[in-house]
């Protein structure tokens, strides 16, 4: 019952959203200021009501698992998580249960790399999102040995640019891996061979500094 009640105030909190935004709309012209409040408004309920989902979307997980169902199979938890998207766009964690779930569990790549890449675009910041891209990327190959190539780049660019101050600093040797994997199978690509073992030595060189405290990131 409690499932619904959140259902049925984030639907109270949607259409409140719609008539405000229809209301500022028609007088911004007249008070510029109170559109902004009233859109700002909005959003903190949003996000308010995002988190509230996702909590109750947690205990439903954990309760799934209790009941000793396979997590793999699991579908109607999905819309709570469109939901959960529309009431807050930038609510990463969201996009990648739902693109990685989509893609690899429930074997569907397409829908799934579509999510991830809304997610990038709503939150560009988030290293874990494009991780977690180039991983489904990966275990997928849905794309091939390029899409995989250029999400690693991709992730090692914004890498560069937080200098290091990541989430999990020991993705940077991983996705130096998954590009040896790649290049050592992309068979029609020239001198792949020495390519894929160049970044098999960046993998190690990382792990290596990592351990050893030697990895510092360059201003």
């Amino acid at each position: 019952m409690k499932r619904y009640h959140l259902y049925l105030l984030a639907v109270i909190f949607l259409s409140i959203a719609v008539i405000s935004g229809r209301f500022a709309g028609e007088t911004a012209w007249e008070n510029e200021t109170a559109s902004k409040a009233v859109s700002s408004g909005a959003g903190e309920i949003g996000g308010i009501l995002a988190d509230l989902l996702w909590l109750q979307l947690d205990r439903y997980h954990h309760i799934w698992m209790y009941q000793g169902n396979e997590w793999m199979t699991a579908t109607d938890y999905l819309p709570q998580l469109w939901l959960i998207i529309k009431l807050d766009p930038t609510f990463a964690e969201a996009y990648i249960s739902g693109g990685y779930h989509l893609s690899i569990n429930l074997g569907h790549p397409e829908e799934g790399l579509g999510l991830l890449a809304e997610g990038i675009r709503q939150c560009p910041d988030s290293e874990k999102m494009r991780w977690e891209r180039l991983l489904v990327l990966w275990r997928t190959d849905y794309y091939g040995s390029r899409a995989i190539q250029e999400a690693v780049w991709d992730y090692m660019t914004l890498v560069k640019e937080k200098q290091g101050l990541i989430v999990d600093p020991w993705n940077e040797a991983n996705a130096s891996m998954i590009l040896e994997f790649s290049f050592e199978e992309d068979s029609l690509r020239f001198n792949h061979m020495e390519i894929s073992e160049r970044y098999a030595e960046r993998c190690e060189f990382i792990r290596f500094a990592s351990m050893n405290d030697l990895w510092r990131p360059i201003p």
